[in-house]
């Protein structure tokens, strides 16, 4: 039988050998999953660390396992950056979930012109916090070990204001407009660089496209439009389109 996967929360206690799995992977992994004492549990933390071990104690408040083997990864490949803005409904789940699975370095949500979405304060914290749960769940669910870093949603045009552009690398965005270049070209035009790209960037907008003023304040700030095929995409699908190709064109350009 497979190992049953949990995830170290900072609310873990890891003392020697031993980590107590705070109160909601206690319950989860002996309430929901019914782990008994001696089964086999992998845990992650997110960070690059698995660990492997068996449960010594099941308890669903303070569930205990017992490490027997430590591994860590490092990240490989060009740092790949998110820039999203917010749709509608659950599609940022999704889009979470997949930006995951393909190992994204960090998502930095944005509220934008054109966006529906507007939410604030205490809802606002309520989403982001629901929204790493999910990225945690998908990489438990598929043994990933790192988990992407999640900044807050804020306004495009205040990210100029932040960090973004100093580690972020070369910016691409998916674009409706006229005039755009398919993407492999754009990827490829980066290629004479020594050893390729060390981080990417792309960013993707709401149902209702980025505004010209969001477009032309994007490639002020050295993001490059690009079109994604023939067709006019999905924002859900626009991002898993674009992170796979950057994905996979840049790690073979590095």
């Amino acid at each position: 039988m497979a190992a049953y996967r949990c995830f170290i929360f900072p609310e873990a206690l890891i003392a020697g050998d031993r980590v107590t799995l705070d109160l909601r992977e206690s319950h989860h992994l002996v309430r929901v999953l019914r782990a008994r004492t001696g089964a086999a549990v992998e845990l992650l933390d997110g960070k690059g660390g698995r660990f492997r071990g068996e449960l010594q104690r099941a308890d669903a408040k303070r569930a205990e396992v017992r490490v027997r083997e430590t591994e860590a990864l490092r990240r490989e490949g060009p740092e790949l950056s998110l820039v999203q803005a917010l749709p509608k409904g659950k599609a940022m789940d999704l889009i979470l979930r997949m930006a995951t699975e393909i190992g994204v370095r960090r998502i930095q949500p944005v509220f934008a012109e054109h966006g529906e979405v507007r939410i604030r304060g205490e809802r606002l914290a309520g989403k982001v916090e629901k929204w790493r749960a999910t990225m945690v769940e998908s990489c438990k669910q598929c043994g990933l070990p790192f988990l992407p870093e999640l900044e807050a949603p804020l306004p495009l045009r205040e990210l100029g204001g932040a960090d973004w552009f100093s580690r972020s690398g070369p910016g691409f965005v998916a674009s409706l407009e006229a005039g755009s270049r398919p993407l492999a070209e754009e990827i490829a035009a980066l290629k004479p660089a020594a050893g390729g790209p060390a981080a990417v960037s792309v960013a993707v907008g709401p149902e209702g496209d980025f505004s010209e003023g969001e477009y032309a304040w994007l490639r002020e700030a050295g993001f490059r439009p690009v079109r994604l095929g023939a067709n006019v995409l999905r924002a859900e699908t626009a991002a898993a389109y674009i992170l796979s190709v950057v994905d996979q064109l840049a790690r073979a350009s590095s």
